[in-house]
């Protein structure tokens, strides 16, 4: 646990706003990851909590007249990327003690914090705490599938070539509803979307790759090696299109919380 969190602090310190950028990049049709969070909360939200915002691509996409998204992240430099881009307003905090009252939020939205926040019941607690009775909670993961058998070809040679996939503290894959339960929320969903991030040319493949959470053995000159091997595979075929899986969580504070 002590490692992930001095690696977490230190990647969001030198890359604030990368993650963001890239998940903005990715698409599923005509619509980002980021967009499929936000279309589970109702338009009659006006109390919404960002848990883990980063750079606050949340924030950006779910702002509307006459409501407030509050956005929490424990990274100072991700909140100085956010502030620059509006329209906030943000506060740095541990997003397992969250400073918002009890009970006060429509909705609470992560965009990936379920994956990297630590325990997830103590998330999961401070979550059900804030939100109303009936609120909302939506979050998205990257996760394992659905993939074609093209995608898998090509997430293997990655993955090889880069010593193991992206490194996450919690199973991707693990069964969510009694989780929820267990923290006073109620399953309503649990889905799964196939994007893809396009590259085009090294330097999409360097902010691709600077986006992962990469395993320990995914040295620079393992990851500069990967880049040039994409370069190669652009130039022989085209755009080389990446799948990021996504999943999609929605629960609801059951009313007898």
């Amino acid at each position: 646990m002590a490692d992930w969190i001095d690696y977490i602090d230190r990647f969001h310190h030198e890359r604030p706003g990368v993650a963001a950028d890239v998940l903005g990049r990715c698409r599923a049709g005509n619509h980002s990851p980021h967009q499929w969070l936000a279309r589970a909360v109702s338009s009659s939200a006006t109390r919404i909590v960002d848990v883990g915002c980063g750079s606050g691509p949340m924030g950006r996409t779910l702002a509307a007249e006459g409501r407030t998204v509050l956005g929490i992240d424990l990274s100072m430099n991700e909140l100085r990327h956010a502030t620059k881009l509006g329209p906030g307003p943000w506060a740095r905090a541990d997003a397992r003690v969250l400073p918002v009252a009890d009970g006060v939020a429509d909705a609470v939205v992560s965009s990936v914090a379920l994956a990297v926040i630590q325990p997830t019941g103590d998330l999961l607690d401070e979550v059900a705490r804030v939100l109303r009775p009936g609120g909302l909670f939506a979050g998205i993961v990257p996760t394992y599938r659905p993939l074609n058998v093209d995608d898998l070809r090509l997430v293997s040679q990655l993955t090889a070539r880069l010593a193991g996939p992206p490194r996450f503290p919690v199973r991707l894959d693990m069964s969510m509803g009694p989780l929820l339960a267990a923290h006073g929320l109620r399953k309503v969903e649990d889905a799964r979307e196939r994007y893809y991030f396009d590259v085009n040319g090294r330097a999409d493949a360097e902010q691709l790759l600077h986006a992962l959470y990469l395993p320990r053995g995914a040295q620079v000159k393992r990851v500069s090696a990967v880049v040039d091997w994409m370069e190669e595979r652009i130039a022989d075929h085209g755009t080389l299109r990446v799948p990021i899986p996504i999943r999609r969580v929605v629960a609801v504070k059951q009313r007898n919380s």
